[in-house]
């Protein structure tokens, strides 16, 4: 008897023990979550606010663990609010941290967000171990930028387009260069949005330059002398200058002399940059963001998210109207320098396309241009194609001309 007693008073302390045990580590879990800030919220839509420009509608999605938002600009400083329906919270942001905090989604499920300034995933990866900076020649035609480069040790011509989102391959270019596809993406281009077929880990050669992984969606837009477009994300922790008179796109891991340049800010849509334009119509102001767009061979595009702000389209006074888009006239002013009698589209808000506004190559050539990725800033001056012509109201007119002694 002495000895099951013995026996029962030593199960009573380890069960005892482990019970303190098992509390004491559910109680410091329990401490570890509580020290994450914490808010709630009704319903899964939320905003984000970071720095002066950047506005982000985002879905709250309790099944990944962390649902990382990546600060615009990684590598400068920010202040990012979020907020729900029921509380907010402010980050002041330094270059490579993590903000990381709870959302209890209708009081039972737990958001678990990640405010990252650091860059996002990115497979294309730079390895080539020459100092900076480098140059890389280019050519123009029409008016956009091309390098001769190589993919997977195959000659290709590369369009260089910083409004691209996504590097895509022409499609009369894959049988010749043996791709294989296995993966596909959802890309928004002058087709539609549409799946499309993606090749994996690729090699890219531009002079000394060379990336591996890189992703290549097919496309069937592209004009028969293209084989690549590349765009902003193979560059977006560098400072890239386009010198288009002496036809050198150069890359710097510093920032140097900017003598003549006026300055603004920009901020990124998929990498691509947007700059702030002023300009005129029917004897109206307006002020608003549009994509620096080196790939649109025109002038500009009014998209959905200027046409459907206030009672914007209705103030648009179109010369005519094809195909549902206004073709209207006006006048732009970038770094001082005066775009008098701009002919272009504007998008019709009611029948969405997913449009943006930009400022295409026409005019943007006629800039020398250096954009500080690190810092979110663009430098601007005029160059000697200050003069070029691009589509105006004068060659509207010749056209439409033309068009009625048909």
């Amino acid at each position: 008897m002495k000895s099951l007693y013995s026996f029962l008073v030593l199960f009573k302390h380890t069960i005892t023990a482990l019970i303190i045990l098992i509390v004491s580590g559910f109680s410091s879990i329990v401490k570890s979550q509580s020290q994450l800030p914490v808010i709630e919220a009704s319903n899964e839509q939320a905003h984000i606010k970071d720095g002066k420009y950047v506005e982000v509608n985002w879905k709250l999605d309790p099944a990944l663990k962390p649902d990382t938002y990546f600060i615009n600009i990684p590598l400068k400083k920010s202040v990012v609010h979020f907020k729900t329906d029921k509380g907010s919270l402010t980050f002041r942001t330094q270059p490579g941290k993590n903000y990381d905090f709870i959302v209890v989604l209708n009081k039972k499920d737990s958001c678990h967000v990640r405010i990252s300034s650091t860059q996002p995933p990115n497979p294309a990866h730079l390895i080539s171990k020459n100092s900076f900076p480098q140059i890389i020649p280019f050519k123009l035609i029409g008016s956009r930028i091309y390098f001769d480069g190589l993919i997977n040790g195959k000659s290709v011509t590369v369009q260089f387009d910083l409004g691209a989102g996504t590097s895509v391959i022409n499609t009369k270019s894959v049988e010749r260069l043996g791709l294989s596809f296995t993966s596909q993406t959802l890309i928004n281009n002058t087709n539609g949005i549409n799946q499309a077929r993606t090749s994996l880990d690729n090699e890219l050669k531009l002079a000394v330059l060379h990336w591996t992984g890189i992703s290549l969606t097919e496309v069937r837009n592209m004009q028969d002398y293209e084989d690549i477009i590349i765009g902003n994300s193979f560059f977006k922790d560098k400072i890239i200058e386009i010198d288009y008179d002496k036809k050198q796109f150069i890359i710097h891991s510093q920032l140097l002399s900017t003598k003549g340049f006026k300055k603004q800010p920009v901020f990124y849509e998929q990498d691509r940059p947007k700059f702030n334009v002023k300009f005129s119509h029917n004897n109206k102001n307006y002020d608003f963001w549009f994509l620096f767009d080196t790939g649109r061979d025109g002038t500009m595009l009014l998209g959905e998210d200027f046409t459907s702000k206030k009672d914007y389209w209705e103030q648009l006074v179109p010369l005519t109207t094809i195909n549902d888009k206004k073709i209207v006239r006006l006048d732009a002013t970038i770094s001082g320098v005066y775009f008098k009698d701009i002919v272009t589209n504007a998008a019709d808000p009611n029948k969405p396309k997913g449009k943006t506004s930009l400022f295409g190559n026409q005019v943007l050539n006629h800039f020398n241009v250096i954009l500080d990725n690190r810092k979110g800033i663009l430098y601007i001056k005029p160059n000697s194609r200050t003069y070029e012509p691009y589509s105006d109201y004068q060659n509207y007119l010749k056209e439409i001309s033309k068009m009625q002694k048909k």
